[in-house]
């Protein structure tokens, strides 16, 4: 008899990242009101959320490394501003010492962890840097659940690289018979729908904003209402 494996994404998943994201944006920005003078905030975040997708971006074609992405990600706004690009890797350590104060669970997450629990294995596959990834699992305890913590800085490629929901299927399969079932469960479409789609699993977008998805898709819009796909 096979055995589900049933599979979550992190940030904006279980975790409002954006949410932290923001507030410590907004944290450092006044805090450092003499670097920022003149500037509203939303002349600041937009242009570093820009640059922040750009570093990841290229994070996942292997053109940068994860240290370059944490200060690339200050130094182009700042330098788009005219302000001074060499405070760039002071203003990545200060975020990263602030981003944490900030993580909430989404509504629903320890719930729904819990009932997947009950009916397969469990496990996060995950984009975000290794470290901050498992200071998050720890934090929340998601381990009372989570079997596997899947992350792309370990395996070498980020969603929605073949590879990554690969080692997914190998841990999860890891002691016990083969997957019957493979679901797995993320706020992208780009990286959770369509990379878990072409590795063979079976794909369910969470879309709180209720986003008409670009292609034909099984979607939530809470976490709660996965609980009829785990069975």
């Amino acid at each position: 008899m096979g055995q589900q494996l049933l599979f979550f994404d992190l940030d904006d998943t279980l975790l409002d990242h954006r949410g932290a994201e923001e507030a410590a944006q907004r944290v450092l920005f006044a805090r450092e009101s003499a670097l920022f003078a003149g500037l509203s905030f939303d002349d600041w975040y937009p242009k570093y959320k820009l640059a922040n997708h750009a570093g990841w971006t290229a994070y996942g074609r292997g053109e940068l490394d994860a240290p370059t992405v944490s200060v690339k990600r200050f130094a182009e706004p700042l330098a788009e501003l005219g302000l001074d690009v060499s405070l760039a890797h002071a203003l990545s350590v200060a975020y990263l010492e602030e981003y944490p104060h900030h993580w909430k669970l989404l509504p629903g997450a320890e719930e729904i962890l819990d009932a997947a629990s009950r009916n397969g294995v469990v496990g996060i596959i995950s984009n975000g840097f290794s470290a901050a990834q498992k200071a998050k699992v720890k934090r929340f305890r998601l381990d009372r659940w989570v079997r596997h913590l899947i992350l792309s800085e370990d395996v070498g490629v980020l969603k929605p690289g073949r590879a990554i929901f690969e080692a997914a299927r190998i841990a999860g399969e890891a002691g016990g018979p083969p997957a019957t079932r493979k679901l797995h469960v993320g706020d992208s479409f780009e990286h959770d729908v369509l990379g878990a789609k072409a590795a063979g699993w079976l794909p369910v977008f969470f879309n709180p904003r209720k986003e008409k998805p670009p292609a034909p898709v099984l979607w939530v819009s809470c976490l709660r209402d996965l609980r009829p796909l785990l069975e």
